[in-house]
Order: structure tokens, then sequence, then C-alpha cells
């Protein structure tokens, strides 16, 4: 189903490039080195791995466009493999084709897309719709594609209708997919979504339910049938915006919480709740923004700042503007704790201060050619004390460029 759904996407990409003959393109690339220490290794072992991704949009007319991004992120390089096949993770992030359809007050944009659309907790569909800056926070940076983190999986095959408002930059939508979040079936997911973006206040909102797809109701077999039900939210909140003096940034999120009618019970899975809290703070020369946060185990493995799920991060930087470039330069300082979540935050029994981690990230910035130039060193201070100051030091070194 899904190389048929993906065929027929390409193929209807084909036909529309041949209908309305010439199509514009516009795209980014990027790539980043990650330069550190093997974590499964006893003594040091250098770990070099490379993220890549790419992202273009085919704009056939003013009323239909089709985007593509996808991501790479191998293994590590410093091997003799490397001289012959490095494995490495293929992701199709996004594959879409979009349809505008403009009335008197409103604007309706109807998507056909296989992979992450419109991800809820990526500031995306924000930019998109209502042109804003980017507002997501940095401690959530990755390379894996245009995107941050997601609050949940919003991911799969399926349909999107989306409408925007003339009046006021407000748009709902309704998202009907499926995907395989459940071990043996298949998922039917309804999301709703509400965004809207004002001067001091930018609220994106989405909710749903997922029905597993099962092939048995007690015992037998039958066409279809629903024995519980998925639910899950998002949002993400900016009271303020990137220039005001005080400004607070938020996201929460829950997935895959589990509905069983027969039982008559509900449950949520602390492992899976998504929680940031950022207030942030600018004086006209420097930003300061402060990161209270509690995330997924998955959420936190494709991130460059972080590498606990549970923790505080201070993140200082300034935006420097010269004659010919704009330069950024600054640090993260984190301290948390992995591997602990939601249901452990009243547990301070449990809580051993030779497990806290440190961090100190500082990073650097800067525009070359039609790109971006990131420079980063991550220092984990956790490793002197182990003894092995070979494993203290990561660096990272990416480039991101408009094509």
């Amino acid at each position: 189903m899904k190389k048929e759904f993906l065929v027929s996407i390409l193929l209807l990409i084909s036909a529309a490039s041949r209908v309305f003959g010439v199509t514009a393109f516009t795209g980014y690339a990027g790539g980043k080195l990650n330069q550190g220490a093997n974590e499964k290794a006893e003594d040091y072992e250098g770990d070099l791995k490379l993220q890549a991704f790419f992202a273009g949009q085919f704009n056939f007319n003013q009323n239909i466009w089709s985007h593509l991004e996808f991501s790479i992120d191998t293994d590590n390089l410093l091997t003799d493999d490397v001289f012959k096949k490095t494995p490495a993770q293929f992701r199709i992030d996004e594959l879409s084709l979009t349809g505008k359809m403009t009335f008197t007050s409103t604007v309706n944009y109807l998507s056909a897309f296989i992979g992450m659309y419109d991800p809820i907790g990526s500031d995306i569909l924000l930019q998109r719709y209502f042109g804003i800056e980017g507002i997501a926070s940095k401690v959530t940076d990755s390379w894996l594609g245009t995107g941050n983190s997601i609050l949940y999986p919003q991911w799969g095959m399926g349909m999107a209708d989306v409408l925007k408002f003339y009046t006021l930059p407000t748009l709902i939508g309704i998202y009907a997919y499926v995907n395989s979040e459940d071990d043996e079936y298949k998922v039917f997911n309804v999301d709703l979504r509400n965004a809207f973006s004002f001067h001091y206040f930018t609220m994106d909102l989405a909710a749903g339910l997922g029905a597993p797809l099962s092939d048995k109701s007690q015992g037998k077999d039958v066409i279809v049938a629903i024995n519980k039900l998925y639910w899950h939210m998002g949002t993400t909140i900016l009271l303020g915006n990137n220039y005001t003096a005080a400004a607070l940034f938020a996201q929460m999120g829950i997935n895959n919480a589990s509905i069983q009618p027969k039982a008559n019970k509900m449950e949520i899975t602390p492992e899976t709740c998504y929680f940031l809290l950022e207030p942030r703070f600018y004086n006209g020369v420097a930003h300061a923004h402060i990161s209270f946060y509690i995330l997924p185990k998955d959420t936190v493995s494709e991130l460059m700042v972080l590498d606990d799920t549970l923790g505080v991060n201070l993140n200082v930087f300034r935006n420097i503007n010269t004659r010919n470039n704009i330069f950024t330069i600054g640090f993260h300082l984190g301290a948390g704790f992995d591997d602990k979540y939601v249901n452990d935050l009243i547990k301070f029994s449990d809580y051993d201060i030779s497990d806290l981690n440190v961090n100190l990230i500082p990073y650097f910035s800067t525009n070359i050619l039609a790109g971006t130039l990131n420079a980063s060193l991550k220092v984990k201070f956790k490793e002197f004390t182990r003894g092995k100051p070979g494993k203290a030091f990561v660096i990272d070194l990416g480039y991101k460029c408009k094509i």
C-alpha cells in the first residue's frame, strides 16, 4: 500500500509538470558532521557521523505545488567499511501535493501526503501559512530535516484540508492518515488543527484519535474491528515575539494515550509525554532563554543540544550585524537526568546527584554564500569525573543553504 501511494504521488507530480509546462523550484539542503566518541565502547573510539537533508518545492503554478523532503543519518564513518559500504538510515520526511483554492474570505489548501506533514511541535505550519520568522526553541535544533522536534508522530499516508481566513491570521484544518503506530495493526488517525499568529500571541494546537484496525473481534474474523482507541494532542504557544523584552514559549504533548471502552479505562504513558517551558528575555543586545523540559527518549536522541530527558538549559546568544555579514555567537549551559519523566518529578529519593549530567556548548554561526555555517563544541563535564576525558568533547560542524 505504501509503495502504491508513493508511486501515485510521483505520477501526479510528473503529470502536473507536463500539464503546466515550466515549473518553478525552490529548495534547501544541509549537512552536518558530528565528531565525538562511541558511547558503547569502554575505551575511547572516535565516532564521526554525517546527517544531511534535502527539501524542495516544485511550483507548477500559483495554485498547485509539491513538496519533497528526505534525510540521511549515517553510522560511524571512521571505520574500514567507509571505503566499502557505510550503514545509513534514509527517511522520507515529506512527499506531498497541494492544491490551493481562493474564495472571498478564505483560502483552502487540500493536500495528499506521505511522511510527516505540517508536524505539530515544529513551526513549519506557522511559517508556511502566516509567513512569520521561526519561533521554535533552539534546544530542539536538529539537522534531520527543516523542522525541529515533534510533539507526537503525526506521520503516515493521507489527506489534509486546511482553511485559512483573510480577516484574521487564523486557520483550521483536518488531517486523516494511516500509519503503523500500533505494533499489530494499521492505525487510522483523524486530527483537528487550529492555529493563529498575532503580533504578541501565537498558538498552534492539534488533537486527534487513532483507531487500530483489527481483523478480529471476540476471536472471530471480521472485516474491520476497533477494540481500542489512541488519543494524542499537542500545542505550541508563544506569548510575545522574538523581539519583546520578555516572552514565554511553551510546548506540551501527549502521544498514544489509550482508551479501552470494554475495560472502562484510559492509560497515559509517561515516556511519551512532552513538556517544554521556556521564558525568553531580550535587552536589545543579547537574548537569554531558560528551558525547562521533560521529553521522550526518541525525541532527545535526534537533538543536537540535549542529551537528557529531564533538565534545564540556559541559552545566551547575540546576533552581530556587520556591513557584509550577520554573526551569531552564544552558549548553552545545561543540567539534566536521563530516563526521568513526568511521573518521576515527585520521586526525589530516586534522584542521585552522581547521575546529573552537566554540559556546556559554545556555538557560532555566520552566513557564507547562500547558506549558513554552524559550529559548536559540546563539553560533557561528567566524563571528566568518570576518568574518561576523551569522551567529554563533541564537535558539530554544519552548513545549510538555499538552492
